[in-house]
């Protein structure tokens, strides 16, 4: 049966202006991607997060995805609005799902170990291959790569590493290099399964004077001041 609202999907329906439905170039890029996602439909997610990357693409710093998959949230950036001329792309992912390390009791039982694994990380350099001179492969647990890694001042962030810990390692690593005016992206903050995981957020943002924005999409969003 077909919906009544202009979009309902990924477990968000509105009846309100739907800006990426008449975004041509934003729904042509979306269509060399979306297969990634095997039918869901991410848009209203997809556009927030290219929204604010185009938002600090002209910020002095770079970008960075935890949580890389198969590439295709950084696919929307890059062709959207990448970072400043001279700047990168810092993409940090395992390319062999969650580890099985650093889990929560929570996470470990309900099978967080392993997820995601169904990605080459020959296909996602090829997916990103024209911005092979911005895209910066960061290969490996973020346990071990983080701290061997400095990616210097920061201007976004997507963060979509699923499980607590290596969440709040990467927000501790990037907030600490956000320059003001650039922004985070969570996500999966306020889906179901992931509580944990917003637990350490909060914790993170209580008491600090940058607010923690959720979005019906499931998302949050901070913006460092």
């Amino acid at each position: 049966m077909k919906s009544s609202y202009p979009y309902e999907s990924d477990g968000l329906a509105t009846a309100h202006l739907v800006p990426f439905l008449t975004d041509q170039n934003f729904l042509e890029r979306y269509a060399v991607v979306a297969s990634t996602w095997e039918g869901l439909d991410i848009r209203w997610r997809l556009w927030i997060l290219t929204r604010c990357a185009a938002q600090c693409a002209s910020l002095e710093g770079s970008f960075a995805e935890f949580g890389v998959y198969r590439g295709g949230c950084a696919y929307m950036v890059l062709s959207g609005s990448p970072p400043r001329e001279g700047r990168s792309f810092y993409l940090f992912d395992t390319f062999e799902g969650i580890p099985d390390s650093n889990l929560t009791e929570k996470e470990a039982s309900e099978g967080f170990a392993g997820r995601l694994a169904d990605v080459s990380l020959e296909e996602v350099r090829r997916r990103l291959n024209p911005w092979e001179d911005k895209a910066r492969f960061v290969i490996g647990d973020v346990f071990k790569t983080l701290p061997a890694t400095d990616t210097g001042l920061l201007a976004f962030a997507h963060i979509d590493l699923n499980a607590a810990a290596p969440t709040e390692l990467a927000l501790r690593y990037t907030w600490s290099r956000l320059v003001s005016s650039g922004m985070v992206v969570f996500d999966d903050y306020g889906w179901e399964g992931y509580s944990d995981q917003r637990r350490l957020i909060d914790q993170f943002f209580a008491g600090k004077a940058e607010a923690l924005i959720a979005l019906p999409t499931g998302q949050a969003l901070a913006i460092k001041l």
